[in-house]
């Protein structure tokens, strides 16, 4: 059994230079971006494609649903294919509350290429169906084409802004520009990218969404119609953007840009910086043709390595064979900070290290906020951060936003990949985790000026008994009176349990419990147990004999399952499900909203869920087991309304005498649609399972295999469809 213990403080303190860090939600994977919501919701999104909703009250945390986007993942984690690909950025419509959109950048998989979307949140969930693409960026992937930074964010006049990398290979050039001009190396030439006035990448982007699109605003780097230009641009020039912010009050845009590597100054160019740079306005901030603050770089022919002329700052030029775009380039704009490995001789408090720089957001003082990071004497501050180094750097602004003065705000951070101010004027900090790819132990905090109280740590365990759990220890560092609540996640929801030190779980199906220990000053302490961990014999391992590259509906797939602790055959099953390029129900099958709200209305997932047995079988169960049968409508209607036992257990279903015909039929007919394009093989841990031949839209997806026994955790994988 393992249990984690997350706190927050919740109370107002007085403002001080340091700040205190409270963690909210531990155990996220890869997680690249948060955006709040007015209510104080925080919604994250995952690298390999996870969108989250964390609910900073009580702990919980809630999967709205799974794009299936190209990135590296754990089957292939050395790849050089798509290195820095995924579901990258995430941004909350101006007006979310009203109609439930969100907005995500990640990497498709029918197409080499980034795509902007707009969603629409449907009973809590993400409706697929609803998606409006915006953008489609073409990227190359191969031979470690990097850089795709992502960051999504809307500003002042309802204004979205993208950020987009070079996407190329940083690794060829050492650690100089890559601006590779030989016939037979695309991916080592940014001049055809943050160069190119007619390429969408390596820029920072800005658009107004539309109904059905968007339009371009005044004041971009390139008017509608100029030729060998795209009006979407507002900064070109970008090497690797990463986290945009928006001044609230000015609408000025900050960004951090990840830099090359050299080490030192040479003739083939300066050493490499990390850049925070400003924009007031629309502009060209110089990469690959200058850095920092207009280092230029020489032209150079690689070919022979020879040295060519210096780039012209007030008129760069892009004589690459690969760029589409003007030849003669917006002037180059110095950048704010620049800082590179060793120490800074203009900005010495940045220290030295390694090197990613991120920015924002901009913070100044409200009298009658919670919480303030600056104090009423001053003007405005530039919170940067980096990812290496892990520290957030605060920039003091003059009235002007010229810069001051800069001083290390917090330290000891693990790899802070996001950063956000709250309406209370606390930080929520997003915490990538302590590797590059592949983490297990990305973490949400909040961030508040120090004060005296202190929140109360909390501890849970099981107990003998079945579905119940009890406060293992409790305490106050000020020994202040705790109460605690109980929670449990279901769904994209969660059910308040009750108070005290012991609780029972009601009938349904549960991911997990949660204890929320509050003091008598508002300070509060979480408390989590998977109940997915619970009363397992183990792991299943699912392996693919002789697996091909890829697989069409209605052909066949050699299995074997295993585990450490042999499984019983006879409670064995694998599933094959197909997931469609565009990852629509790549998170799981899910009841059409309408339906879903007319089985709530009813109770009738108060004892049954759609894909796990409750305290009766599953809805995908029910759809699997009658789906071939004469008459299923009519059949399931009438044991609907009489209700039964003994089918899938001694608990009985009670009659739904009450339940409408037409809505019966509704609700029933979309049970059976569920298991469309699944197939199903049981008693065995080695064979062979056909796959679906009923699913005939949006191919090249990929097939999803879950292999499941009682008792044991279930596996899962994935492989390419055709």
């Amino acid at each position: 059994m393992k249990y984690l213990i997350v706190s927050f403080l919740a109370l107002t303190v007085a403002c001080t230079a340091s700040l205190e860090k409270y963690s909210l939600v531990e155990g996220l994977k890869d997680p690249m971006e948060v955006a709040i919501a007015r209510d104080g919701q925080l919604y994250v999104v995952e690298r390999e494609g996870r969108v989250l909703r964390i609910n900073p009250q009580t702990g919980g945390i809630f999967e709205l649903g799974n794009l299936h986007v190209q990135c590296v993942n754990a089957s292939d984690p050395k790849s050089k294919y798509g290195r820095e690909d995924g579901l990258l950025g995430i941004a909350l419509d101006p007006n979310f509350s009203h109609n439930q959109r969100i907005f995500l950048y990640y990497s498709t998989r029918e197409s080499s290429a980034n795509r902007l979307s707009r969603f629409t949140l449907k009973a809590g969930r993400i409706d697929f169906s609803s998606e409006v693409k915006l953008l489609e960026i073409p990227t190359e992937r191969e031979n470690f084409a990097s850089h795709q930074a992502g960051s999504v964010e809307f500003g002042p006049n309802e204004l979205l802004y993208l950020s987009t990398g070079d996407n190329t290979n940083p690794f060829a050039s050492d650690g100089h520009a890559p601006i590779d001009n030989r016939d037979d190396r695309t991916n080592w030439d940014a001049q055809r990218s943050a160069g190119n006035t007619n390429d969408l990448r390596g820029k920072i982007l800005r658009i107004r969404p539309t109904e059905s699109g968007y339009e371009i605003p005044a004041g971009n780097l390139f008017k509608p119609g100029t030729a060998k230009t795209r009006p979407e641009i507002f900064v070109m020039g970008c090497r690797n953007p990463f986290r945009l912010s928006l001044n609230p009050r000015t609408s000025t845009l900050y960004w951090g840009e990840v830099g090359p590597d050299a080490r030192k100054d040479t003739a083939k160019g300066p050493m490499g910086y990390d850049e925070v740079n400003q924009a007031k306005s629309a502009g060209n901030y110089g990469w690959p043709f200058v850095i920092a603050n207009n280092k230029p770089f020489p032209i150079r022919d690689f070919s022979d390595n020879s040295i060519g002329a210096i780039t012209k700052l007030t008129a760069p030029q892009n004589l690459g064979q690969r760029n589409t775009g003007l030849k003669t380039l917006p002037p180059a704009h110095s950048a704010f900070i620049w800082y590179p490995y060793s120490d800074s001789k203009e900005f010495p408090n940045m220290g030295k290290g390694g090197r990613n720089a991120m920015a924002g957001p901009i913070c100044y003082h409200k009298p009658n906020r919670r919480y303030n990071i600056i104090d009423q004497n001053g003007d405005t501050a530039l919170l940067t951060y980096d990812w290496m180094r892990g520290k957030i750097f605060k920039a003091n602004l003059d009235g002007d936003e010229r810069l001051k003065d800069l001083e290390v705000l917090k330290e000891g951070l693990t790899h802070p990949i996001d950063l956000e101010m709250d309406r209370d004027g606390s930080l929520i900090l997003l915490e990538y985790g302590s590797g590059w790819y592949l983490n297990t132990n990305g973490s949400i905090s909040r961030l508040i000026p120090s004060g005296e109280n202190k929140p109360p740590s909390i501890a849970i365990k099981p107990l003998a008994e079945a579905r119940k759990f009890c406060v293992e220890k409790v305490t106050d560092p000020e020994n202040k009176q705790v109460t605690v609540q109980w929670y449990a996640t279901s769904g994209v929801s969660e059910q308040k349990l009750g108070s005290g030190t012991t609780i029972s779980l009601p009938p349904g199906k549960f991911t997990d419990v949660r204890a929320v220990a509050t003091d008598d000053m508002g300070a509060k302490a979480f408390a989590r147990i998977d109940l997915k961990g619970l009363n397992k014999k183990g792991n299943l391992a699912l392996a693919i004999i002789k697996p091909q590259k890829a697989y069409g509906f209605g052909e066949t797939v050699s299995f074997k399952i295993s585990s450490s602790t042999p499984a019983d055959p006879t409670k064995t099953r694998i599933r094959a499900r197909y997931i469609p390029a565009t990852g629509h129900d790549s998170d799981g099958v899910e009841l059409p909203a309408a339906i879903d709200q007319i089985a709530r209305a009813n109770q009738c997932l108060a004892c049954h869920q759609v894909e796990t047995s409750s305290v009766g079988p599953s809805y995908l169960d029910v759809s699997i087991k009658y789906r071939s049968r004469k008459n299923t409508v009519g059949y399931l209607k009438k044991k609907l309304k009489s209700g039964g036992a003994g089918v899938w257990g001694e608990v009985p279903m009670p009659p739904q005498a009450a339940l409408n015909d037409a809505d019966a039929d509704k609700i029933i007919s979309a049970i059976i649609g569920l298991s469309k394009g699944i197939s199903e093989k049981t008693g065995t841990l080695q064979g062979k399972i056909q796959l679906s031949s009923d699913v005939s839209s949006e191919p090249g997806g990929a097939w999803e295999l879950t292999a499941e026994s009682d008792g044991y955790s279930p596996a899962i994988i994935r492989i390419p469809a055709r």
